[in-house]
């Protein structure tokens, strides 16, 4: 496989109906991969809501990033990293209007474990992957002074991007002492397990209710329809959401309807009054003012400022592009 920087189009099935990720990460006989984002000063969304089985180190090398991690928000800038483990419901959006660059390693368990269930895979790989123990989802720029992952992961990326002989052995490597210092950070407790026990249901609800709402955004959705598909009440749906995302419920529909709009915007050349009928909006006028509310402009703006910069603006939002 060739590794060198590009970037991925936008695609839209990107995603299966309960919000895994079906880009392939690395091949069976190298289970691991480094992708390159450039988000243009544009563009508002930044990481589309997904998990996947791979850990994920991210570390970003421009910009500001609001990050939602299972049910963490945080932000991330420059010279900060993100850690991701396995089957954990992630999106992004940006902070400011500066440009966005990052990195992500993505490695699968396979890649880093043990034909046989050794005590290196029981301590220390099995804990980091099944999230037997607690570990920062960010490190910020102080916390790297001491442990230095930083400077570890750009070395990943190139070695993966320049691929000298033998490069997958120092990239097993990198990763180990990477893991190792991860270790200085880990933190066990019985309050932390049952924490990230209630995490995980509630993950599994959130990435239910992703699904539903992927198959479903350009129909009428009413507030009740949508806390039946996880057996809530209406009210306590509402404050299920505002945790999980940072949204109402019909926030947050609209701003998936949104994001699709943009999509075709970005991709087509149909009528803005077709896209807002595509995208489940109940007429032009909801449509502009819901997307002035998250983009800043009006649909019609913002198709110009894509036409007029079409040759200097690549329109790629995260989708994990391969090195």
């Amino acid at each position: 496989m060739k590794r060198t920087l590009e970037q991925l189009e936008i695609i839209e099935e990107l995603v299966s109906r309960d919000m895994e990720e079906m880009l392939v990460h690395g091949s069976r006989q190298f289970r691991m991969s480094v992708h390159m984002t450039q988000v243009p000063s544009m563009n508002n969304s930044v990481l589309y809501s997904h998990w996947h089985e791979e850990l994920e180190l991210l570390f970003v090398v421009k910009g500001s990033i609001q990050f939602h991690v299972g049910q963490d928000k945080f932000s991330v800038h420059s010279g900060e990293i993100v850690l991701i483990q396995p089957n954990l419901l992630h999106s992004a959006s940006r902070e400011g209007r500066e440009e966005i660059v990052f990195y992500a390693v993505l490695v699968h368990f396979n890649f880093v474990s043990s034909l046989e269930n050794d005590l290196i895979q029981q301590q220390y790989i099995l804990p980091l992957f099944l999230q037997k123990r607690c570990y920062p989802k960010l490190i910020t720029r102080e916390m790297d002074q001491e442990l230095k992952l930083f400077s570890l992961l750009e070395g990943v990326r190139d070695i993966y991007q320049q691929e000298p002989q033998g490069y997958e052995l120092l990239v097993k490597a990198r990763l180990l002492e990477i893991f190792y210092l991860l270790e200085k950070v880990a933190v066990e407790g019985t309050d932390e397990t049952l924490r990230r026990s209630n995490a995980g249901q509630n993950s599994l609800l959130a990435k239910k209710m992703l699904g539903y709402v992927q198959q479903n955004y350009s129909k009428h959705i009413s507030l009740t329809e949508m806390s039946k598909q996880v057996n809530m009440s209406p009210s306590y749906f509402c404050r299920f959401m505002k945790k999980q995302f940072d949204l109402t419920p019909m926030d947050f529909l609209n701003e998936y309807r949104i994001s699709e709009a943009v999509t075709l915007m970005e991709t087509t050349d149909k009528k803005i009054m077709e896209i807002a009928e595509m995208t489940g909006f109940c007429n032009i006028n909801r449509f502009t003012e819901i997307f002035k509310k998250f983009y800043g402009y009006t649909p019609k703006s913002y198709r110009n400022a894509i036409r007029d910069k079409v040759e200097n603006i690549d329109c790629t939002v995260r989708r994990d592009t391969d090195l």
